[in-house]
């Protein structure tokens, strides 16, 4: 994609840090599995705050999460995923930027996706979010918690478990242009 990727410790969670950097990218599982960035969660928010952009990609909501905090707002997780990689996806903010800019998507976007759309959906959140898709497998209600976004201070906070971890290895062409769109987020 053409990025210049730092990898951080949970000590460099720091504002005076994260500044230089146009997003902030957290790996699946990071609140079940890095202490370090649960204890510095604050310096994310503050980050955030000062205009960058965080993208949470999935936790398991088990007892395990380091932190309770996940977001600067109310954010909790669940089981809910979608297993159908075809599963049918509605846009329900289309002139939101993430859907916009730089990259125009679209239902085309979702076509080619690997193993499954999604795991580990929010199914409760702070009303300053904003759910960006609603996905669903065959014969279930559909989701809304697999995208949502929500503006803190200047910048924005991204929570996904829409499953970037399989697509983007897949080269899913549409994956690619979504994630771009994250990372541009704020920037345009």
């Amino acid at each position: 994609m053409g990025y210049a990727v730092t990898i951080l410790s949970g000590a460099d969670l720091r504002p005076e840090r994260l500044h230089q950097f146009d997003a902030v990218v957290l790996g699946v599982r990071a609140f079940n599995t890095r202490p370090d960035i649960a204890g510095s969660i604050g310096g994310l928010f503050a980050y955030v705050e000062a205009g960058g952009t965080a993208i949470v990609q999935y936790s398991r909501p088990t007892r395990d999460l380091k932190t309770e905090q996940l977001a600067p707002y109310k954010l909790t997780l669940s089981n809910d995923r979608v297993t159908e990689e075809d599963a049918p996806v509605t846009l329900l903010a289309p002139d939101h930027p993430i859907l916009k800019t730089p990259n125009k998507i679209t239902d085309a976007d979702f076509q080619g996706w690997v193993q499954e759309r999604g795991v580990y959906f929010a199914n409760q959140w702070d009303e300053r979010f904003t759910p960006i898709l609603e996905i669903g497998d065959t014969g279930t209600a559909p989701l809304k918690g697999g995208l949502l976004v929500a503006p803190h201070g200047r910048g924005w906070f991204v929570y996904t478990g829409l499953a970037f971890f399989r697509q983007l290895p897949d080269g899913v062409p549409g994956a690619y242009r979504l994630f771009a769109n994250l990372l541009a987020l704020g920037k345009r």
